[in-house]
C-alpha cells in the first residue's frame, strides 16, 4: 500500500507539473528567450580598454559608408531562396546463352544406326533486367532577420535568428543559423541565404493542422515494431 501510495504522488506531481509548464504564457516564453539572447551577446562583446577615449561602436559609424552589420549585435536580413533539386535514374541488363550437344555413333563398341544414334543437348540462358529512379525537388523562399552573435578572426560573423508567427492557434517558426561575409552584405543590409556558409534552416509547424498531418501514436508504434 504504501509503495502504490508513493507511486500515484509521484504520478500527480509530474501531472502537475507538466500542466503548469503548459499553462507558460507565449510573452513569458519569448521574453526568456530575448533575455538568453542577451546574456549570449554580453558574453561575447569586446569590453573596451580601461582609460581609453576610442569606441569602436561610435567610430565606425561614417557618412561615406554604408550602414552594414559588422559587429556583435547588429542585425542583418537573410533572403530565404533555397531551391533544391535532385533526380537520379539507372538502368542494367544482363544477358548469357550457352548450347551444348554431345553425340555417339556406337555404343559399347557396337554401330548403330542414324536413327538410334545416341545424342545429348543442353540449353542455358540467363537474363536479368533492373531499372530504378529517384527524385526529389523543395523550395522555400521566406525574409528573416538574425542578429550577430560572433564575429571571428577572420572577419566573418555567426548569425542566428528566429521568427514564430502565430495565427488561430497554429504556430509557425523559421530560424536560421549560419556564417556570412561582410563583402556578401549589400547596401540594404541584407544577404541570400545561398552565401550564408554552415546554413541550418528549419521551417516547422505546430498546432491542430501539424497534429492531423501525423498519425496516432499506436499507429507509429506499430509501424515501428511490424517486422514486414
Amino acid at each position: 500500500m504504501k509503495g502504490l501510495f508513493s507511486i500515484r504522488i509521484a504520478g500527480w506531481t509530474m501531472t502537475v507539473a507538466m500542466i503548469m509548464i503548459g499553462c507558460a504564457s507565449p510573452a513569458a516564453v519569448e521574453k526568456d528567450k530575448i533575455e538568453a539572447l542577451t546574456q549570449k551577446l554580453q558574453a561575447n562583446e569586446e569590453k573596451p580598454a580601461s582609460g581609453s577615449l576610442w569606441n569602436d561602436r561610435t567610430s565606425s559609424i561614417s557618412l561615406f559608408q554604408d550602414t552594414k552589420a559588422n559587429r556583435i549585435g547588429d542585425v542583418v536580413t537573410v533572403h530565404i531562396v533555397e531551391n533544391a533539386q535532385g533526380s537520379k535514374d539507372a538502368q542494367t541488363k544482363t544477358g548469357r546463352a550457352s548450347t551444348i550437344s554431345a553425340g555417339t555413333a556406337s555404343f559399347l563398341g557396337l554401330p548403330s544406326s542414324t536413327t538410334t544414334q545416341l545424342q545429348a543437348d543442353a540449353n542455358f540462358n540467363d537474363a536479368f533486367d533492373g531499372s530504378g529512379s529517384t527524385s526529389r525537388s523543395g523550395a522555400l523562399t521566406a525574409n528573416i532577420t538574425a542578429v550577430v552573435t560572433s564575429v571571428l578572426p577572420n572577419g566573418n560573423m555567426v548569425i542566428e535568428g528566429q521568427r514564430d508567427v502565430t495565427i488561430n492557434s497554429e504556430k509557425e517558426t523559421i530560424s536560421l543559423t549560419g556564417i556570412i561575409r561582410p563583402e556578401d552584405i549589400d547596401t540594404e543590409n541584407s544577404i541570400l541565404s545561398t552565401a550564408v556558409a554552415d546554413a541550418v534552416i528549419k521551417y516547422s509547424g505546430n498546432g491542430v493542422l501539424n497534429d492531423k498531418q501525423r498519425p496516432g501514436w499506436l499507429i507509429r508504434i506499430l509501424d515501428w515494431i511490424w517486422p514486414f
